[in-house]
């Protein structure tokens, strides 16, 4: 065997330990989740994860990074870390980098449209997107956060919460614009959220669901949302 084939059959078989550790963790969450758990599910030994991660600390942190693309072709075995803090500064940096929402962003800091419905379904549309894309990251993180003290701080704070205060604050400054005021605007802007969140990620995992198509899911997802705030 070339060396360039061994180094490629290496490089994959790293992506199928993350894949594997991502879709452990996901089910089970971080507490609960043991590395025998993605050895049974790869069918291979204990010993055998043990070659590319030294400790479930790594092997939670190889599944953060397969969860957001960031897996690199060549790592050193076996992948170590302090703990979960290398994990969680990782995640901050993506979501201080990576504008998840900019045409809501911009709707806060513009004036009222004139067509109040197209924006919204437009800022329906680019969440549903967004979530989509995410799907991996997101589902990792609502798994495993509350166990992990450092990544409750990302999740929470800089993600869920920065949203739902994007949102409650867009649509209460289009109340006021149109002279009115609503004192459900949390319970509306979390159950239009919830809504895109579910067609955009929860139903994959749904088998009463996964047989809906994509672009029928999104239409749903941004018509729900749009008639949310008519």
């Amino acid at each position: 065997m070339s060396a360039a084939v061994a180094r490629r059959r290496g490089v994959n078989r790293t992506r199928e330990v993350a894949q594997a550790a991502l879709a452990c963790f996901s089910d089970g969450g971080f507490r609960l989740t043991q590395i025998a758990d993605v050895s049974d599910r790869m069918g291979v030994s204990v010993g055998t994860i043990y070659r590319y991660v030294e400790s479930k600390e790594a092997l939670f942190h190889l599944a953060a990074l397969e969860a957001v693309g960031l897996l690199p072709d060549a790592l050193s075995l076996p992948v170590k870390v302090s703990g979960p803090a290398d994990t969680a500064a990782i995640l901050r940096k993506l979501v201080a980098e990576d504008r998840l929402w900019p045409i809501l962003q911009a709707a806060l800091d513009g004036p009222a449209p004139k067509d109040a419905k197209a924006e919204a379904g437009a800022i329906a549309g680019e969440l549903y997107d967004t979530i989509a894309a995410r799907a991996a990251l997101i589902s990792l993180l609502d798994r495993c956060a509350h166990d992990i003290p450092e990544l409750t701080d990302v999740f929470d704070r800089q993600m869920r919460h920065r949203l739902m205060d994007d949102l409650e604050t867009w649509v209460s400054r289009r109340d006021a614009a149109a002279g009115r005021q609503r004192p459900d605007v949390a319970a509306l802007a979390r159950g239009a959220m919830e809504s895109v969140a579910w067609l955009a990620k929860s139903r994959r995992r749904d088998p009463t669901a996964s047989e809906i198509a994509e672009d029928h899911a999104r239409a749903a997802a941004v018509r729900i949302f749009a008639n949310a705030f008519d």
